[in-house]
């Protein structure tokens, strides 16, 4: 089990940190394996129109706006379109999609590399493009490959003639799975696999970013599912669960992550909100044959929306009976379980003041079912956020439900 506490620089940064704790700091046993972790982050244009912004031409799963990437009015030449992928890679393929009005596509212009996102060498140049209305076409790119590399732009040197504007709707970045293509040009996702404690119960988590920031919004989906297939998208993947989510935002965020070989717990704080998420599987009151797959998955938003982190529906998903908290049944079917104490209106308090931390055990009318690993129910008598809970050799950090700070409105996480 390993900890990390800390300040992202922004919400795709977040991600980047997340990936590498799960994948490198557990230890050899829990390390997580990246089956895939791919997207663009830091995506920027020489000029751009209100609504057609460069982050529009890169679309995926939550990314499916209309327009894409153009141009101020007047600055159609020599004008380029850059971003970084969150992994280096060789592009042997390009494939772009048109304007409407076929002359504001571009005619001539170059698919350039960088080592620094200064100086910039042509990979492949094209001259003399011409597009239909709506167009989507592929560019072969061949010649002296320069290795992976992390930053890319397209450079136009001039469209078909149109005097306004240069418009690309569209920027993919096919790459030939195992079974199919496999699109690169989106927002930073990655599909994991979590070993299990025993190294035989792996389970599947996936995470993806999606963003619009003239709506000044910056989430994090997050889903589990049954297996990956190389040529499903995100929540495509075997039993896949629709995508809950975490609203973020584009500033320096800081964080507490906890994981093992078969959960993660991920907190932030974001402005005077704190959010909260858990990705990977419970603590089952069962054996592994009677209940081998207790998947559990939690975040603030019960979908992936243009929510903002700031919006009075953000909860803390661990409390009572919510939306945004569910669990798979051996049936494969997904349950929105109740939570103990906080689905009771019992009053608790500190008890001569020590603090007792109740495990939040996941029940329904039916059954109950366990009770989630390393998050814990503690009373707000007293109590203050980000304080700290020591029993024995382990610390718990004090949380709250978002900007709530009633007494039944908190819980630890263990940090240490």
């Amino acid at each position: 089990m390993a900890y990390a506490i800390g300040t992202a620089a922004n919400h795709d940064d977040l991600l980047e940190r997340l990936v590498t704790f799960l994948s490198t700091a557990l230890g050899p046993a829990e390390n997580w394996e990246v089956l895939r972790y791919t997207g663009v982050t830091d995506i920027a244009a020489s000029s751009f129109v209100v609504n057609w912004e460069p982050w529009t031409a890169f679309k995926g799963p939550y990314h499916t706006h209309a327009n894409g990437w153009a141009t101020a009015v007047g600055q159609h030449a020599n004008s380029w379109l850059r971003w970084t992928l969150v992994r280096p890679l060789d592009l042997a393929r390009l494939k772009l999609v048109g304007s409407a009005t076929a002359n504001q596509s571009p005619r001539d212009f170059a698919l350039q590399w960088s080592d620094d996102g200064l100086t910039w060498t042509d990979r492949k140049a094209f001259a003399g493009i011409t597009w239909a209305s709506n167009e989507t076409k592929e560019f072969a790119i061949d010649g002296l490959s320069p290795g992976p590399k992390s930053h890319w732009r397209i450079f136009v040197s001039a469209n078909g003639g149109n005097t306004t504007s240069t418009v690309i709707v569209q920027v993919l970045l096919p790459e030939w799975q195992i079974y199919q293509d496999f699109n690169h040009a989106r927002r930073p996702a990655a599909w994991l696999k979590a070993p299990g404690l025993t190294g035989f119960d792996p389970c599947y988590v996936n995470f993806q970013i999606y963003d619009r920031p003239t709506n000044d919004y910056y989430n994090l989906a997050l889903t589990g599912c049954t297996g990956f297939v190389g040529a499903a998208q995100f929540d495509d993947q075997p039993g896949a669960l629709t995508a809950l989510a975490i609203p973020l935002w584009s500033q320096p965020i800081a964080y507490w992550l906890a994981g093992n070989g078969q959960r993660v717990i991920l907190s932030v704080k974001i402005d005077t909100a704190y959010l909260s998420a858990y990705a990977g599987k419970m603590l089952p009151f069962g054996t592994p044959q009677q209940y081998p797959y207790p998947l559990l998955i939690g975040a603030p938003l019960p979908a992936a929306s243009a929510t903002r982190y700031s919006d009075s529906s953000v909860v803390l998903p661990y409390k009572g009976n919510r939306t945004t908290l569910k669990l798979r049944k051996n049936d494969g079917s997904w349950i929105q379980p109740l939570a103990w104490p906080y689905s009771k209106t019992t009053t608790f308090r500190d008890t001569a003041g020590a603090y007792p931390l109740l495990p939040v055990t996941l029940y329904d009318t039916a059954n109950t079912y366990g009770v989630l690993d390393g998050v814990h129910f503690i009373t707000g008598f007293g109590n203050a956020v980000e304080n700290t809970v020591t029993i024995g050799a382990e610390t718990h950090v004090v949380l709250q439900d978002v900007t709530r700070n009633g007494l039944g409105d908190f819980f630890t996480m263990r940090i240490g």
